[in-house]
């Protein structure tokens, strides 16, 4: 898969609980904002939540001699269940841990073991006020206290950025409430309540073009990118349907000339009046229907 083609910066990137890998079919057909907004998630630095960073550039040590810092983040391992709910970008801490056989006795030489530091998880019940939905969703700590300080769920999503939401879930939600958005706006007949959140929320308004495809997958987005492109086809039916409803119209206009043509002449008393031109042949169907007319015509006029 032609990865270094489409990521310029390869060292770069990221980890995270999911990520943005295209193929030359994919370059072609996914739209350029999609794949812009993919880059900036896969190269943003997250926000620091495992670890400090130090903010100076040097330190003197004991000897007088300055020394530049180096921050080195933490590896954190986000896995899959990430994308089923709000971590607030926390994540699976590995370190090594000395085996503690006695509280009393810590022998220097016992072996390293591997230990894991995992978020605590509880489910909590949300509210969207776009959406104007609840939903039960499994959080950290951290997030709820992220919702808090950010006023709500529908703040902490919109503001966000994706590379610190972490999470298929936010994700999708944040795509359902920009498409509620452009839904509310182009609505001329909305009540009073919604008009107050439409106006809450209207900085985050953005195109509906590119509000659906806003948080989809590679897979989703290049279904999505396919489907556009295909012209779907015309039932038989309705094809049918359409040639009959002509030819019946154009039956019924003949029918009417030739009535009204017919009692001109009965009006008419000059016996020199020139005769009206024969009905043009119809097509398909109707042409046996006026042939059968005109057998029966012939039956009527024999007997």
């Amino acid at each position: 898969m032609p990865v270094k083609n489409y990521f310029p910066v390869f060292h770069k990137l990221k980890s995270g609980a999911y990520s943005y890998v295209w193929t030359d079919k994919c370059e072609k057909l996914l739209p350029a904002h999609y794949k812009q907004r993919c880059l900036d998630y896969m190269t943003k630095d997250p926000k620091p939540v495992h670890w400090r960073p130090d903010t100076t550039k040097y330190k003197v040590d004991e000897y007088g001699t300055r020394l530049p810092i180096q921050n080195h983040p933490i590896h954190v391992r986000y896995p899959v269940q990430c994308n089923y709910g709000l971590w607030g970008g926390e994540g699976v801490v590995e370190y090594w841990a000395k085996v503690i056989k006695s509280r009393k006795y810590i022998h220097v030489h016992s072996p390293l073991i591997a230990k894991y530091s995992v978020p605590f998880l509880v489910d909590r019940v949300l509210y969207s006020e776009i959406l104007d939905k609840w939903f039960k969703i499994p959080c950290t700590n951290r997030a709820m206290d992220l919702i808090d300080d950010s006023f709500g769920l529908d703040y902490y999503i919109l503001q966000t950025h994706e590379r610190d939401l972490n999470s298929k879930l936010a994700m999708d939600l944040k795509r359902e409430m920009l498409l509620q958005l452009c839904k509310d706006e182009e609505d001329t007949k909305l009540p009073e309540k919604r008009k107050t959140v439409l106006q809450r929320y209207s900085q985050f308004i953005i195109p509906k073009s590119e509000a659906e495809w806003v948080g989809l997958s590679i897979k989703e987005a290049l279904d999505k990118a396919e489907q556009s492109q295909k012209r779907k086809p015309i039932p038989l039916k309705k094809l049918i349907a359409v040639q009959y409803l002509k030819e019946l119209k154009e039956y019924k206009e003949s029918e009417d000339n030739n009535e009204g043509e017919e009692e001109e002449l009965d009006n008419i008393s000059d016996g020199n009046a020139s005769k009206p031109e024969s009905k043009p042949e119809s097509k398909g169907w109707l042409s046996f229907l006026n042939w059968g007319k005109s057998q029966k015509q012939q039956h009527v006029d024999k007997q």
